[in-house]
């Protein structure tokens, strides 16, 4: 394959990228200043804000089952990192599980379950997380209308 193919081939691919991420971009407003330079302002779905990673999130908890809800913003976990889940029901008394890791698995660690407790109000501190890249996630159990972070 020659350096000139390589190049090309390069080129295509960076462009199929781009152009893939433009497409799938919603664009909010262009504007143009008075030399005529376009400025594009786009919103992005696939990127969170760092303030909306520790707002609350909505869950509901079905009687006599468990319901699971992820928080939809990842921990990039290190090396002894511990996390801290808190929950308000808005209705009922759940009980509540969370989601922790532990070392072991085809990966390094696996996925461990923890009793938060059962109540209107709560919070569990010092769940192991450990090096592992994840979404937040509870369980819930009890007719229940709950924030959680």
């Amino acid at each position: 394959m020659t350096t000139k193919h390589k190049l090309v081939t390069g080129a295509v691919a960076v462009a199929s990228v781009a152009a893939l991420y433009t497409a799938a971009t919603p664009v909010s407003a262009a504007s143009h200043d008075a030399k005529g330079t376009t400025t594009v302002s786009v919103k992005s779905e696939g990127v969170t804000a760092k303030g909306a990673c520790n707002s609350w999130k909505n869950a509901v908890g079905i009687p006599g089952k468990w319901s699971k809800s992820k928080y939809g913003c990842a921990i990039f976990g290190k090396p002894g990192l511990k996390v801290t889940y808190r929950w308000a029901a808005e209705r009922g008394a759940p009980c509540i599980k969370v989601k922790g890791f532990v070392k072991g698995g085809p990966k390094g660690f696996k996925t461990k379950w923890y009793n938060a407790g059962c109540g209107k109000t709560g919070f569990i501190k010092n769940v192991p997380w450990g090096n592992v890249a994840a979404d937040r996630e509870i369980q819930i159990k009890g007719a229940s209308l709950l924030k959680w972070r």
